[in-house]
C-alpha cells in the first residue's frame, strides 16, 4: 500500500475554502442587487465613491493584520466592486426598459471565438439573456441585419487602446438610423495559436485581422520568413490555422477562442502595448432610457459652420454646462470635400437639464447635430484608497448612508428650433462655396427638368456667365399627369452633377421619395422638397437625417404656420440647414397660376432665423411677370431668388410658359444686381 500523499489534505482544505469563497461571492452578489432595489425609489447613484473608499481602506487595514498585501486586497475588491456596480446598473436598466423575452438575436463580426463574439457574451451574460448568435462577414452586414429586423442587437468594435479608432464603424454610424444602447470594454489578450504539437520554427503563415496585425506589429516584425495574411475576423484566422494539417499556419486570437477550434497557445502578450483593450458599442433599432441612478454617456455627431473657431465655440457649450467630453473624433463628410463630421462622447444623460440645454445651444451653432444614443457608462474606475486615513486611523468607520434625494424637476418647455426665441441671429447656410442668408442676395437658376446633356451644359454655362450662384434642375419630377415627361431620374442627376462641376456651380434638385434621399444626397449639394411634399412627414424626417442643406417649398394651400411646422420636422432630426421658399399659393384669382405671397417674406423673417427665397416661376407660370416679381422679392428682403431658365423654352418638355430664355435671364440678373 503506497504512502498517503501529504499534499492531499492541504489540497482538500484549499478546495473547501474555494467552495466557501464561491458561496460567499454569490451571496455578496445577491446582496448587491438588494441594495439596488432599495435605491429604486430614490435618485441615488449606484456608486458611492466616499463609502467605497472608506470600505476599501478599512479592508486593506484589516488585511494587513492578517498578513495580506494591500495591493492584493485592492485588486481583489476592485473586481468585486466592478461586478457589483455593473450588475446594479444592469438591474436599473432592465427596470427602465423592460423586455420580457428571454433571448436576444445578436449580430457580431466573424464566427465563434472572435473578439466580437466574446464581447457579445460578456455584455449580455451580465443581463441574463440567452444569445442567438449571428456571425457576420463585415460591419455593414451587422448594421443591415439590425436595421432590417433580422437581429435585435449588433455589437461593433469602435476603438482600441493600441490601434486607435475603427474608421469604418464611425462612417457607418453617420448614415444609420440605429441607436447606441450600450457599451462594453473587452481586454484583448492576443495569443499565438497553433495546432497541438506545433513549434514556432514550423510556422510559415500567420493569419489575423488587419487591426490585430497593427496591434502586434512589433512581434510580427521579429519573425523572419513568415507570411502575414489578413482575415475578415479573428475567428476566420483561427479557422484557417485549424484547417492546415501541416501545422505551418498559426493565428492570432484569444486563448478562449482558440479552444473552440482545437488550437493551443504557443505565445502570449503579443500586443505592442501591455494594456490592450477594445471598446465595443451595442446598437438597436430603438433607443433606451437611462435611469438617473446610473451614470450615462451620450454620443452625438455634429457638423460645425465653416468659419474660424466654430468647433471651439461648440465645445465651450459643453464646458459652460459642466459636461465632460471623453472623446472627440472627426471623419470626412462624404460628398463634401474638406468638411468634417465630429463624433463626441460626453458624460451626461440626454434627459438631464444640462444636456438638453447643450443640445439646444448646439442647434444654434452647428449645421447638423444628432444624438446617436444615450446609454449606461460601463467604465468602472478603481476605488481610491484614503491615504491619510490609512496612515492615521487604522480603525475606520464607514460614513453614514446619505438621505435619499428626490428627482429634480426637469424643465421641458422650449422654443421651436426655427424661432427667433431659439436663435436670434440669422442662420447662414453654406451650399458648396455659396452662402445663403444674411445680407447677400443669391440667385438659383436652371431648367424645370434636365432633358439632355447638351441642354443642361448650355444652361449651366449661361447661369454661371450671368452671375447665378447655384444650378438647379428637375431630375425626379412628381407630376400627377402620367402622360407628361417623367424626367431622367438618376441619369439626369448625373448630368446635372457634371454640368455643375464643369462650371463651378453647386447643384439643387428635388427629391420626392424617401427611398431616393440617400442616393440623391450623395450627388446634390442642396435638396429640394417640393410643394406637394411639404407635409410628407416621412420625407421631411429623412432629409433631416442627412447633412445636405434643404430648400423647403411652401405647399399650395399651406399657411406660414404649417410651413414652419414642416421646417421644424427637419430641424428636429438634426439638420439645421433649412431654406424656406415662397412659391405662390392658390387663391380665387385666376389671372396667374398661383398668387405670389410677398408678405410672407417680412413675416417669416420676423418669426424665424432661417433664410427665405422666392420662386416666381412656379408662382405665376408666366415668364413675362418674373422680372418685376424678382425685383419685388429683393425689395421686401428675400435672401434669394429661384428662377427657371432654358435654352429653348418653346421646345421644353415641361413648363414651357414659365421658363426664361437665356437672354431674358441675362436681363433679369442685370436688373437685380446693377
Amino acid at each position: 500500500m503506497s504512502e498517503r500523499n501529504p499534499l492531499e489534505p492541504i489540497r482538500k482544505a484549499i478546495t473547501d475554502v474555494d467552495k466557501e469563497l464561491l458561496s460567499l461571492l454569490a451571496r455578496r452578489r445577491a446582496l448587491s442587487l438588494d441594495v439596488a432595489r432599495t435605491k429604486s425609489d430614490a435618485i441615488k447613484p449606484v456608486r458611492d465613491s466616499e463609502r467605497e473608499s472608506a470600505l476599501l481602506t478599512r479592508l486593506v487595514t484589516e488585511g494587513r493584520e492578517l498578513g495580506l498585501d494591500g495591493q492584493y486586497i485592492s485588486r481583489l475588491f476592485h473586481t468585486i466592486i466592478e461586478d457589483s456596480v455593473l450588475r446594479q446598473q444592469a438591474w436599473f436598466q432592465a427596470q427602465s426598459n423592460p423586455d420580457h423575452t428571454p433571448s436576444t438575436r445578436v449580430a457580431y463580426l466573424g464566427a465563434k471565438g472572435s473578439y466580437s463574439y466574446l464581447a457579445a457574451h460578456h455584455y449580455f451574460g451580465r443581463r441574463d439573456r440567452t444569445l442567438i448568435e449571428m456571425g457576420m462577414d463585415n460591419f455593414e452586414a451587422i448594421f443591415q441585419a439590425v436595421e432590417q429586423g433580422q437581429a435585435d442587437h449588433g455589437i461593433l468594435p469602435l476603438e482600441n487602446t493600441s490601434s486607435g479608432s475603427i474608421n469604418e464603424v464611425f462612417d457607418l454610424l453617420q448614415h444609420t438610423n440605429l441607436h447606441i444602447v450600450g457599451e462594453t470594454t473587452e481586454t484583448i489578450a492576443h495569443c499565438l495559436l497553433v495546432r497541438p504539437g506545433t513549434s514556432l520554427k514550423q510556422i510559415r503563415t500567420i493569419y489575423a485581422h488587419p487591426q490585430v496585425h497593427t496591434q502586434c506589429s512589433r512581434f510580427l516584425s521579429g519573425l523572419a520568413g513568415v507570411h502575414q495574411a489578413y482575415c475578415a475576423s479573428s475567428a476566420e484566422a483561427m479557422e484557417k490555422a485549424a484547417a492546415d494539417p501541416s501545422g505551418a499556419s498559426a493565428a492570432i486570437g484569444s486563448a478562449r477562442g482558440g479552444e473552440l477550434y482545437g488550437l493551443e497557445v504557443l505565445d502570449t502578450e503579443l500586443a505592442n502595448q501591455k494594456r490592450n483593450e477594445s471598446r465595443f458599442i451595442v446598437v438597436a433599432r430603438k433607443p433606451v432610457s437611462v435611469p438617473p441612478q446610473v451614470p450615462a454617456k451620450t454620443t452625438l455627431i455634429m457638423a460645425t459652420a465653416q468659419k474660424p473657431g466654430a468647433l471651439v465655440e461648440a465645445l465651450l457649450v459643453l464646458r459652460d454646462q459642466g459636461i465632460n467630453m471623453t472623446k472627440l473624433e472627426s471623419r470626412p463628410i462624404h460628398g463634401n470635400p474638406w468638411e468634417e463630421m465630429f463624433y463626441l462622447d460626453v458624460e451626461a444623460n440626454v434627459e438631464s437639464q444640462a444636456m438638453q440645454n447643450a443640445l439646444t445651444e448646439l442647434t444654434r451653432l452647428t449645421r447638423f447635430v444628432k444624438v446617436l444614443g444615450c446609454y449606461p457608462c460601463e467604465t468602472i474606475l478603481p476605488t481610491e484608497l484614503d491615504s491619510t486615513a490609512l496612515a492615521n486611523d487604522p480603525r475606520l468607520e464607514l460614513p453614514p448612508e446619505p438621505m435619499p434625494v428626490s428627482a429634480p424637476a426637469v424643465h421641458t418647455g422650449k422654443a421651436p428650433l426655427y424661432s427667433r426665441e431659439h436663435k436670434f441671429d440669422d442662420t447662414l447656410i453654406q451650399v458648396g462655396g455659396v452662402t445663403l442668408g444674411g445680407d447677400r442676395f443669391v440667385t438659383l437658376a436652371g431648367p424645370s427638368a434636365v432633358e439632355s446633356r447638351e441642354q443642361i451644359l448650355t444652361t449651366a454655362r449661361a447661369v454661371k456667365e450671368h452671375g447665378g450662384a447655384i444650378l438647379t434642375g428637375g431630375c425626379f419630377l412628381p407630376h400627377a399627369d402620367p402622360y407628361s415627361f417623367q424626367s431622367l431620374g438618376m441619369e439626369g442627376l448625373t448630368l446635372l452633377r457634371e454640368a455643375g462641376e464643369r462650371h463651378g456651380l453647386p447643384i439643387l434638385t428635388e427629391v420626392a421619395n424617401v427611398e431616393e434621399v440617400s442616393a440623391v444626397a450623395a450627388q446634390a449639394d442642396l435638396l429640394q422638397i417640393g410643394e406637394r411634399n411639404m407635409q410628407n412627414s416621412a420625407l421631411l424626417r429623412e432629409v433631416g437625417k442627412t447633412q445636405r442643406p434643404v430648400l423647403l417649398k411652401r405647399g399650395l394651400m399651406a399657411t406660414l404656420e404649417e410651413l414652419l411646422a414642416a421646417a421644424e420636422t427637419i430641424l428636429a432630426e438634426g439638420n439645421q440647414q433649412v431654406i424656406l421658399c415662397e412659391r405662390g399659393i392658390r387663391t380665387f384669382e385666376t389671372a396667374t397660376r398661383n398668387t405670389l405671397d410677398l408678405t410672407a417674406v417680412p413675416l417669416l423673417k420676423s418669426l424665424t432665423h432661417l433664410p427665405v427665397v422666392i420662386d416666381p416661376s412656379h408662382a405665376v407660370g408666366r415668364r413675362d411677370l418674373i422680372l418685376p416679381l424678382a425685383q419685388a422679392a429683393k425689395a421686401v428682403g428675400a435672401h434669394g431668388l429661384l428662377v427657371e431658365v432654358h435654352p429653348s423654352p418653346e421646345e421644353a418638355k415641361v413648363d414651357q410658359e414659365q421658363q426664361l430664355y437665356i437672354e431674358q435671364y441675362a436681363q433679369l440678373m442685370k436688373a437685380i444686381y446693377c
